[in-house]
Formats: C-alpha cells, sequence, structure tokens
C-alpha cells in the first residue's frame, strides 16, 4: 500500500519511532526482551520497511544528549527502561539505504553543536535518499545535555515545568533565538555547494557555483563554508511547537511544518489560531503545513485501551503525562477523528507516538492507515505517484 507522500494535497500520517515505545513503561509490556535488539540496524530496517509497506509517509526519529529519565531534567537509576538510543542520523541512513520509506525526519540537536556539521550530515543523507529527508531541529530544555557534552550552560527547568509550555518557552527564550539563527544558517550552508555544480566527463564540477558564504554581521554562528558535501535535494524543516510564543515564533520564521501539541486545554483550533496570527507577525513568513502530534494507546475496544494504558501506568509507577493529547481508543474511532481534524480544521497531517513497540506501531499501521484510505483521507495506492 505504498503512496508518494510528496503529495501536499492529501493528508500524510507519520509515526514517531522510539525505543519500544513513548510510554515510559514500554519496555515492560513490549514483545522486545533482548536490550541490544533496540541498538540492532536490522530492528529499524523492519520498522521501515513495515511502515513504508502499510502506507505510512514518515517515520521521524529523535535526538538525545542525555540518557532519557521518568522525571523530566532527574537523573535517575531505574533499570527496567529503556535508556539511550543509537544516533538519528546514522539510524536515517539505514532507513534510506534498506528502505521504500518515502520520507524520514531527523531530530538533531542544535544548542550543543554547530551548522556547518549538522549541514553536511543533512546533506550526506539527501544524497542517500534525494528527496526524502526532513530536518527537525531541537532546543534542548535538559540542562544536564551541557554537562554530558561539555557545552555551554543552558536555564535549568523543573520537572513541573514540562507542563506548562509558555514557562518553558520563556526560560528558553535565548535558545530559541539562537534555533532560529542556527536554521538559517544552516540553509545557507546548503547554498554554498548546489547539487547543480556536479558535472561529468573531464569536469568534477563548475568551481564557480561552489563558494564560501559573504559573511554579514552574523556573530552566533559565523560558518561560512563551503560544504564538503554537495546538496542534491535541499531538506525540508520541521518543528515541533509547544503552545507557546517562542516556539510558533520559530516555526513562523525557519520552517516549512509545524507540529502542534493540541491539548484539552488548547484543542487544535486555539493552536492554529495563535499559530496563523503569529506567521502574520513574522516578516518573510510563509503558511507553515501543520501537523497535530499525538501519543497513541490503541486496543480492540475502548475498554481494552484503557485497561493496556492502565497496565502501563501501574508497570511505571506513576500516570504518563507527556506533552500532547493521549489518545486512547480503538485503531478505527482513531482514524474517525483524524478524518474529523482533517475536514474541520485543514490538517496537512498527523504524526502518532505509538504507545508501545510493536503493539501500538502495528494497530497504526495494520488499521489506522487502511482506515484513512477508505474514508478517502489518504490516497490509495498509485495515487499521485511521481514517475
Amino acid at each position: 500500500m505504498e503512496r508518494d507522500s510528496t503529495n501536499s494535497g492529501s493528508f500524510r500520517l507519520g509515526l514517531a519511532l522510539e525505543g519500544t515505545g513513548w510510554h515510559p513503561a514500554s519496555w515492560l509490556l513490549s514483545s522486545v526482551t533482548d536490550a541490544a535488539e533496540v541498538f540492532n540496524g536490522s530492528y529499524w530496517t523492519n520498522w521501515g520497511q513495515a511502515a513504508a509497506s502499510g502506507g505510512i509517509d514518515f517515520i521521524t526519529l529523535e535526538d538525545g544528549l542525555s540518557l532519557q529519565t521518568d522525571r523530566f531534567g532527574v537523573a535517575d537509576r531505574v533499570h527496567d527502561r529503556v535508556r539511550g538510543r543509537l544516533d538519528p542520523v546514522v539510524t536515517a541512513a539505514v532507513l534510506l539505504a534498506t528502505t521504500d520509506i518515502s520520507e524520514v525526519v531527523v531530530s538533531r540537536n542544535v544548542t550543543h553543536s554547530n551548522p556547518f556539521s549538522v549541514a553536511a550530515q543533512l546533506a550526506s543523507l539527501a544524497a542517500i535518499g534525494p528527496g526524502r529527508v526532513a530536518w527537525r531541529p531541537q532546543v534542548s530544555a535538559d540542562a544536564r545535555d551541557a554537562t554530558a557534552v561539555g557545552g555551554s550552560e543552558t536555564p535549568q527547568l523543573r520537572p513541573e515545568d514540562v507542563y506548562v509550555p509558555t514557562r518553558i518557552a520563556r526560560r528558553l527564550r535565548d535558545l530559541f533565538r539562537d534555533a532560529e539563527e542556527y536554521v538559517r544558517t544552516v540553509r545557507e550552508l546548503w547554498r554554498t555547494f548546489p547539487g547543480e555544480s556536479l558535472s561529468s566527463g573531464n569536469s568534477f564540477l563548475h568551481r564557480d557555483m561552489v563558494a564560501p558564504l559573504q559573511l554579514t554581521g552574523r556573530e552566533r554562528y559565523p560558518a561560512a563554508g563551503p560544504l564538503t558535501v554537495p546538496v542534491l535535494k535541499t531538506p525540508k524543516v520541521a518543528v515541533l511547537a509547544h503552545h507557546a510564543l517562542e516556539p510558533y515564533q520559530l516555526a513562523a520564521a525557519v520552517a516549512d511544518r509545524v507540529f502542534v501539541t493540541p491539548s484539552r486545554a488548547h484543542p487544535i483550533p486555539v493552536l492554529l489560531e495563535a499559530l496563523r496570527e503569529i506567521e502574520k507577525l513574522t516578516p518573510d513568513a510563509t503558511e507553515t503545513e501543520v501537523y497535530a502530534d499525538v501519543a497513541v494507546v490503541l486496543g480492540n475496544t475502548d475498554e481494552h485501551a484503557e485497561t493496556r494504558l492502565a497496565q502501563l501506568n501501574e508497570a511505571a509507577g506513576f500516570v504518563w503525562a507527556p506533552d500532547t493529547h493521549v489518545f486512547v481508543g480503538t485503531a478505527d474511532r482513531l482514524a474517525r477523528e483524524l478524518v474529523g481534524w482533517r475536514e474541520q480544521f485543514g490538517l496537512n497531517g498527523v504524526r502518532l507516538r505509538p504507545a508501545v513497540l510493536p503493539d501500538d506501531a502495528d494497530r497504526v499501521i495494520r488499521d489506522v492507515a487502511p482506515s484513512l484510505v477508505g474514508s478517502a483521507v489518504l490516497p490509495t495506492a498509485g495515487e499521485g505517484q511521481s514517475s
């Protein structure tokens, strides 16, 4: 059921892959029993192949400089949780080379890295899979990241801050401003070695098309280039924006796509209105594609899904309260809700975070995607495919 995800008129369905799932206790209830499997290339290849054949448009991969914790920013010594992850650039390279997934969205930390390295990494991925790479610049919200990598000290957030997006954004205001300049620098660096400069025959490249940037007053990121990797296809930029001014400003200024995080207090219409108003006030902003970002716990019935979530919370020892809406119910009801979001609010797509792998991801691939095809929200196989 492979589809062309480049059709911007369709509703795009994404799957956020993370360890054995997004619930902190996912490891305890997952059928994955060997911890080393999560760090094996075949694990990710299998998910990429399943997603591609099941009609998923894109996969997202997370970045992280500190080990995961149950409580945000507070180190722990628990032994029954997934800790650690493969570098997302390496994982993306594996997926692009071994699967037909239409797009891989790679998260990359921008607080404790440099634009030249990230620009080259993403250009390398774009060479492996032209037109199949997107980038999510990630601001360090966890002050432990600075210690882990020896970077500049960043503001310390408290665990309770994660429930108040505006509090996070205000504390990290300078980091969001830096992120905007960082993304602009990466985009400028991509122009220093365009794919069109490559030639053939006796001439390897058109040398006059490869040149460093003319720096004009940029102080934070004075990288000039040129890159060492030709940019065959410029990656899209996707921003995860919680409901606060600063992340919305970042999205409006530099993003092609934004993932918004609906909640009971801030439903999708409220998020859309705020984002569009900020876009109007942002110089040179264009209307950004909007995707909902939703965690999912799925079951054969609503009661079964509720039972699964209760079991996960009991195993974790606390109630899971992530940074976005948690849908708990059947795949069919989720599909109907997504159809409603598309029809009522004009969303361009959704990214689903499965609570447990393989259980919830399997249900998304097996049940949600076909239901969306049946509702005509997603095109059927072959529709709009490029030759």
